[in-house]
């Protein structure tokens, strides 16, 4: 398994949460000028986030296809589920305190299966379910998976959002037949990262070479698209497709990555341990403190410098320390694989059931 991969989940929670600080850091504290335009920069990391995430989840995958049955499938599928159910339940319970509008469960079931308000969870499920055959496929044309998997995923994006690709107007109606339901959106943007990520672990031994030698020219397109994509933001230059595009050529770096050139390797590593966790927990942390913030009128408003900065070590910190208490307390380590989709940390060396071990990867620990 690539070493690097820890850390580089890591990375990608850590942007997640940057992306929300910003978010909700100017609710409670506008900006304007320069100070919005950094902001605005530092939001459009983000776009790398999920992506990457998806990505090293699908590379995971590979490394455990030894497992693949019915039983992984189950057990992974639970890993996901039920940290997801219980945290989705928890954010819709702050919305209630925080908007005061009355439960609606049409909506709340509605919201869970389009991931609302983790938008990836039901592709990183519906990738999953599919595991059994997309890993059979992967490796016996693995091209022709990912130049499928991305047409579809771009035919969709011009059903959402035609403007993307500056057409005049919408695609024919009829043609959204071919739209999922529940995954249009999450597929629009995302659909390939996860099967690109198995693909390119599936032939690793073939493929890093040409990788490595490339790397360069990958990352120099990243970062071309992701200027594009700013100056779009900006409304300097007319290109909103490249925000899409720009996570694209970063996925083919991220296999030959140096592990010890990551800065803070350390750190992001243990944060990539438990990374599915993380993700979750933060955003109710930051509603939590965003909620704290708006009804006891801090008078924060005019002081960006110390809102932002609040909120991310609010929701990174909140969520790490959540998860460690709950392994030194008998209750809630005995939850603790439900609340956060990982066994905790203490308990790995009684663990040793091998599927369970790669299950524990690819959930982020």
């Amino acid at each position: 398994m690539s070493r690097q991969y820890g850390a580089l989940s890591g990375l990608a929670i850590v942007l997640v949460v940057v992306n929300h600080t910003v978010h909700f850091g100017i609710q409670v504290s506008p900006v304007e000028g320069s100070w919005l335009k950094f902001l605005i920069l530092l939001q459009a990391l983000g776009a790398f986030a999920v992506p990457a995430f998806l990505f090293i989840s699908g590379a995971f995958l590979s490394y455990a296809a030894r497992e693949m049955s019915f039983t992984f499938v189950r057990t992974s599928l639970e890993r996901i589920l039920w940290p997801y159910v219980i945290w989705s339940t928890v954010i819709y319970g702050l919305v209630l305190l925080m908007d005061d509008v009355r439960p609606q469960l049409f909506l709340y079931v509605k919201n869970l299966l389009v991931g609302y308000p983790y938008h990836f969870v039901p592709l990183l499920i519906f990738w999953y379910v599919t595991a059994p055959l997309v890993v059979r496929i992967g490796k016996r044309h693995g091209v022709l998976l990912l130049v499928a998997i991305g047409l579809y995923q771009t035919f969709l994006l011009a059903l959402r959002s035609p403007e993307t690709f500056g057409a005049p107007g919408p695609l024919p109606y009829w043609m959204r037949v071919f739209q999922p339901s529940v995954l249009s959106t999450s597929m629009a943007e995302w659909a390939v990262y996860f099967p690109l990520g198995l693909v390119l672990s599936q032939h690793a031994a073939a493929l890093r070479p040409r990788l490595r030698r490339a790397r360069w020219l990958a990352v120099a397109a990243t970062a071309v698209l992701f200027v594009l994509g700013v100056l779009n933001a900006f409304e300097v230059v007319d290109a909103p497709w490249a925000r899409f595009a720009a996570p694209v050529p970063l996925m083919f770096v991220l296999p030959v990555v140096d592990r010890n050139s990551i800065p803070l390797l350390r750190g992001f590593e243990v944060i990539g341990r438990r990374s599915y966790g993380v993700y979750l927990a933060h955003f109710a942390v930051i509603n939590v403190v965003a909620l704290l913030v708006s009804r006891l009128n801090l008078g924060l408003d005019s002081w960006p410098l110390m809102v932002f900065p609040m909120f991310f070590v609010s929701a990174l910190g909140g969520a790490l320390l959540l998860m460690d208490a709950m392994t030194r307390v008998g209750p809630g380590r005995s939850v603790y694989r439900y609340v956060f989709g990982i066994v905790p940390p203490t308990d790995r060396g009684r663990r040793h059931h091998r599927g369970s071990a790669d299950v524990r990867k690819v959930a982020g620990n």
